[in-house]
């Protein structure tokens, strides 16, 4: 490991965490005689002005956030060339450290929430975070979420070699290469979600290009039975375009308080009470007698219904009416007689419910009856004239898939492209095989033209074609061939 940087004002007690970009000491700052978290700059980036000023810059936007759920940001300023960021020590740990198994789905939730509204704060400041992980997510001595790393050290540009976000955690238009805005961070927080819920990501793979395709274009994995309440919440935070999502970290905030804010019941009970009495049906049974057991049945003062998931309706419960009376209504209630068997309102029911039954049996037999008495179209063979046309309008649509190729018009736009016609003529009887082979060639092509990139020293591109391809072509030889050959170069 490199040598301790010296920092005045500050003693370095040990390493807390190490990246390429930077270590983050625990660290005693002099003055004030408290335990800092000291972020240093690596050695290996002081000669990039960029990097160096973003550092910079983005520290004092962090610094500028107050928030009980953002790591507080102390000081800035540089010293012996290593630039530095001072921060708040949050003892705790990190939620990776945590995530060795699926969490409670309520511990889960608080924490999401808690991250949701620093977001919210964040956003409103114009500050995105844009590497929502859970390396990045701290938690202090009482168990409360801190989001540190809040857009420090990231690159403006986007590929696959993943300088700005992480794989399992970025969401689409990140990959595509956009800046985004902050639903992309709503995006990261639901995977992070996913994870505490079920202790897996989403999306996963080893290899991290697969990884991101995965992002591109499966879809949103379905949680299992005992979590499926939370299903649509995950399907909101994780739709692929930004627009499904949801409009604003308040929003998301307000959705996880539905599921966290339980239905409450108060109950006064009476002096001989001690537990609630089971309640009452709307429509009860003629009462044979009547017994003290309901001289004792509590009143409902509140009921309060969550703002989340809707729930079954609470039964409306009455006040008893006080002894007395009811020993007097009961002596004065005539006791009702047994429905008699020969009851006629319920033989017309099942009358009609025969003759329905009837109806519907006999239009079936009608219908089998017609349909015997008429040529089988399936049996019938189309005319002639018609495959010819049939045949015609398939080798026309042959030919528009190979123009589309040669126009590279390979997975866009939507309707007009050549993998979505070779996959329609591939569900045609006379077409798969040969549609197959076009598919194949259209691989070659995007091949061809990875490899071409990388000739010309265009790593970045070339790898962003081939991310791209490999989203809809996951199989294909061509590309996979190709995606070898530059892990080969690292």
């Amino acid at each position: 490991m490199a040598e301790l940087p010296d920092i005045p004002g500050y003693r370095l007690l040990k390493v807390l965490k190490q990246s390429k970009r930077s270590r983050t000491f625990l660290a005693e700052q002099t003055s004030l005689a408290r335990q800092v978290a000291l972020k240093v700059m690596s050695e290996e980036f002081f000669n990039e002005p960029i990097l160096r000023q973003r550092f910079v810059d983005e520290g004092k936007s962090a610094a500028r956030l107050n928030h009980p759920n953002v790591l507080a940001v102390f000081d800035i300023g540089s010293a012996g060339g290593y630039p530095f960021i001072a921060t708040e020590f949050v003892p705790g740990g990190t939620l990776r450290d945590s995530l060795q198994e699926p969490m409670e789905p309520v511990d889960a939730l608080r924490i999401a929430k808690e991250l949701a509204s620093a977001l919210e704060y964040a956003h409103s400041q114009g500050v995105v975070h844009r590497d929502i992980k859970p390396s990045n997510i701290l938690f202090r001595a009482d168990g409360a979420a801190v989001l540190s790393d809040l857009g420090i050290l990231k690159a403006q540009s986007v590929s696959v070699s993943m300088q700005m976000g992480s794989p399992h955690y970025m969401s689409p238009e990140q990959i595509e290469g956009q800046v985004g805005d902050g639903r992309a961070d709503l995006y990261s927080l639901g995977v992070v979600l996913f994870e505490m819920l079920t202790g897996r990501p989403p999306f996963d793979a080893d290899d991290p290009f697969i990884v991101v395709g995965k992002h591109l274009s499966e879809p949103i994995p379905r949680l299992s039975e005992s979590l499926a309440i939370y299903q649509p919440l995950i399907d909101r935070t994780l739709a692929k375009k930004p627009e499904d999502r949801f409009a604003s970290a308040k929003e998301m905030v307000v959705s996880l308080d539905g599921y966290l804010e339980p239905t409450t019941l108060r109950y006064v009970r009476t002096k001989d009470a001690q537990k609630p009495a089971v309640p009452a049906r709307a429509e009860p049974p003629a009462p044979k007698a009547v017994t003290p057991i309901l001289d004792i049945a509590p009143r409902v003062q509140e009921v309060t219904q969550p703002s989340g998931p809707p729930t079954m309706q609470q039964p409306v419960i009455t006040a008893p009416l006080p002894a007395a009376q009811r020993n007097l209504a009961a002596r004065q209630t005539p006791v009702p007689r047994s429905t008699p068997k020969n009851n006629p309102t319920r033989a017309l029911k099942r009358m009609a419910i025969v003759l329905a039954v009837l109806a519907v049996l006999g239009w079936g037999a009608y219908k089998m009856l017609k349909g015997a008495g008429t040529n089988d179209p399936v049996a019938s063979p189309p005319p002639k004239s018609q495959l010819i046309a049939t045949q015609g309008q398939m080798g026309a649509d042959f030919s528009k898939a190979e123009r589309l190729v040669q126009e590279g018009k390979f997975f866009e736009p939507k309707g007009d492209n050549a993998l979505d016609l070779y996959r329609d003529l591939e569900k045609r009887p006379d077409g798969a095989e040969r549609a197959k082979a076009g598919i194949r060639r259209l691989g070659e092509s995007i091949a061809r033209m990875v490899e071409g990139k990388l000739d010309a020293g265009d790593t970045p591109g070339a790898k962003a074609i081939l991310v791209r391809a490999l989203t809809h072509l996951t199989d294909d030889p061509s590309l996979l061939q190709v995606q070898k050959k530059i892990a080969a170069q690292k």
